[in-house]
């Protein structure tokens, strides 16, 4: 039997093809070697710094309102609580028996009155005339005295009946001012009652939603007690809250916020209108009002929740599970050119399961989406890129870390 014989051409092309399986070979066990780790992409985004706060709603300017007239009782209440008001609307009237009364001797008062000025006057009338024939008497006397035509017993009676006439008229001044002027202070009088009676008539000093009443039939009005009505301005409704001094030393006024009520499908709007002038020395906290964009059916006393923007700034966001913080210390895996290596970084605020990277990571670079402890640095893995999600610019809700890394409550 012949032997088979090779050409060199067949050997060349079998040692090429048996180095091809074994460098293919070497490509499959290192690739098989390389460990899978799920990565994400660091990319920047909007990062709003926001202040969670807590508290209820509330009139912006409450109105007490008390009743002019002291002691007397209620007859009738006009208004119920929830109702709005008008500006001048009556809302309760009191009993004016007696006034009325006094209303109607007043009326008797000021008849007398004006005829004891009626008579005073004609009694002046009357001194006039008998001072000026009195003086004209005497004046003709005086003239023919001289001539001795009129003695002095004559002139001296003349002189005397003059003087009576003079006084007569001065104390009829006197009777006419005296008598005017108890026609004035009975007028004087007649307005004090006409105003009590008007005053009888509580009425809303400004126009708004009526929170409370207090006013029963039958009750004495008084000053002293609770207010009889209490009325919401313009029925103009904020949101109060009381924050800590961590919180409340970021915020300024006008400063956005977002408020989130029961029953309302959308958080409203506000604006940080007005925040203490100092914290209270026992909490630590002071009080802060958000004026709402809306507050068309709002009730007072209901509670909210809701966050102020304190602050807006661009930076990275990694998932929390991509961050490992011990001893005040954080880091991340980076995986470069498929080699991980730790990277030490920087954090600032968390926002819904997402930590905020100030520095230590740039845009677009590949992070361990979780950091473990089965990962060491150099270590060659195969990155599966996941996605990352970070939250909606329009609904962070940050909090602030503690120089230990651990989280502290704004």
């Amino acid at each position: 039997m012949a032997g088979i014989s090779q050409s060199p051409t067949s050997h060349t092309r079998l040692a090429f093809g048996v180095i091809f399986l074994w460098f293919g070979f070497v490509t499959v066990t290192q690739a098989q070697d390389q460990m899978p780790v799920t990565v994400v992409v660091a990319r920047e985004t909007g990062v709003t710094e926001r202040v969670p706060v807590v508290g209820s709603l509330t009139a912006k300017e409450e109105i007490h309102v008390y009743p002019s007239v002291q002691g007397e009782a209620i007859e009738q209440i006009l208004v119920e609580a929830g109702q709005y008001v008008e500006k001048g609307e009556a809302l309760a009237v009191l009993d004016m028996t007696a006034a009325r009364m006094l209303l109607d001797k007043n009326s008797v008062s000021i008849l007398r009155a004006k005829a004891a000025v009626s008579v005073e006057t004609s009694r002046l009338d009357v001194a006039l005339v008998s001072e000026a024939e009195a003086r004209k008497i005497l004046e003709r006397s005086r003239a023919l005295q001289p001539k001795g035509a009129v003695s002095q017993q004559v002139l001296d009676e003349h002189q005397n009946a003059h003087a009576r006439a003079v006084a007569e008229l001065g104390l009829a001044r006197q009777s006419l001012a005296l008598a005017e002027a108890d026609a004035e202070l009975i007028a004087r009088e007649r307005e004090e009652i006409e105003l009590t009676i008007k005053r009888s008539t509580i009425r809303a000093p400004s126009s708004g939603l009526i929170l409370s009443r207090t006013a029963r039939i039958g009750a004495m009005s008084t000053s002293s007690g609770a207010p009889l009505f209490v009325i919401a301005k313009d029925a103009v409704i904020e949101f109060v809250a009381t924050v800590t001094d961590t919180s409340f030393v970021r915020l300024r006024e006008g400063m956005r916020a977002e408020i989130t009520l029961p029953r309302h499908e959308a958080p409203l709007g506000g604006t940080l209108r007005l925040s203490a002038a100092q914290l209270d020395p026992a909490t630590r906290s002071g009080e802060i009002r958000i004026e709402l964009d809306d507050h068309d059916g709002l009730t007072p006393g209901v509670f909210a929740r809701g966050s102020i923007n304190s602050s807006s700034r661009r930076n990275i966001l990694l998932p929390g599970s991509a961050v490992k913080t011990a001893s005040g210390t954080s880091n991340v895996f980076v995986v470069e050119d498929g080699v991980v290596n730790l990277r030490r970084v920087t954090v600032g605020t968390r926002q819904d399961g997402f930590v905020e990277i100030v520095s230590g990571v740039s845009d677009g670079e590949m992070v361990v989406l979780k950091s473990g402890a089965f990962l060491k640095a150099q270590e060659k893995v195969q990155p599966v890129i996941a996605a990352s999600n970070p939250p909606s610019v329009d609904r962070l809700a940050s909090s602030f870390l503690a120089m230990d890394g651990e989280r502290v409550a704004p």
